[in-house]
């Protein structure tokens, strides 16, 4: 309806790679003004699609410390660490995580989820008549791990998958923490068996060519490492379709 200019749609995209709820409710990124500010959202408004919590729960940190091609750990992911951030503005933060395996899953119940219903509650006062779908997150590796390297071990991949398990349910959570007007879209299931290493793969594994302008970390992996391919778009979209059509 939007391509084709139809006048029953006004449609705006505003996401942003690598945004964190403080993105949403505050500054933004690449020198663009934060996303609620951006001023798309009214009383017109009928329905909000995110995803958000991926990037707060420092998902991207953590799998460096699992798949780290220039530096492989002495030791599994889980019992490594980070350095700390604050939640509220993404800067360093003095000292460190401790082990992941402990210190992920309190952080996804006492900073991430909370700051989920911050943000889906600001959307809401911002567009009081939308309906508001928050989207989930695939397990990014298959159980059958073969297509990356042996540094990423299947200890780590087990608690990598059970770690996206976490963050889907506090989503969840965080979605019937803010209201019936939020509602939790979850691709789990439709991206079973076609994640990484999956068949068809419709994720990314590591990709080191085929970089974008943008995409200068080299030689780290491209960002589009563990990200949808165009068929995981779909899956994407496709999972969305199922939910509003049980709304």
């Amino acid at each position: 309806m939007a391509d084709s200019l139809d006048a029953r749609m006004d449609y705006h995209f505003v996401a942003c790679s690598g945004a964190r709820t403080f993105n949403v409710l505050g500054d933004g990124q690449s020198g663009e003004v934060g996303q609620l500010a951006a001023g798309y959202l009214d009383q017109n408004t009928t329905l909000v699609t995110l995803s958000i919590g991926g990037n707060d729960a420092r998902f991207s940190d953590i799998m460096k410390k699992c798949i780290d091609l220039q530096d492989p750990q002495l030791t599994t992911c889980p019992y490594s660490e980070l350095d700390n951030q604050d939640p509220v503005t993404g800067e360093d933060a003095p000292g460190t995580t401790g082990n992941l395996k402990d210190w992920a899953p309190k952080w996804l119940h006492d900073t991430v989820r909370p700051r989920i219903v911050k943000t889906l509650t600001a959307l809401h006062t911002a567009a009081p008549h939308a309906k508001i779908v928050l989207m989930g997150y695939p397990r990014l590796v298959e159980k059958d791990r073969s297509c990356f390297p042996g540094a990423y071990e299947d200890v780590e991949n087990v608690w990598v998958r059970g770690l996206a398990d976490n963050l889907a349910s506090e989503m969840a959570g965080a979605v019937s923490d803010a209201g019936t007007w939020a509602v939790f879209s979850d691709p789990r299931t439709n991206f079973d068996g076609k994640a990484a290493c999956g068949n068809p793969e419709t994720i990314h594994a590591i990709v080191e060519t085929g970089r974008e302008r943008a995409d200068t970390e080299a030689p780290a992996a491209s960002m589009k490492t563990l990200h949808p391919k165009i068929a995981g778009a779909r899956i994407y979209a496709d999972t969305l379709e199922q939910t509003l059509k049980k709304m």
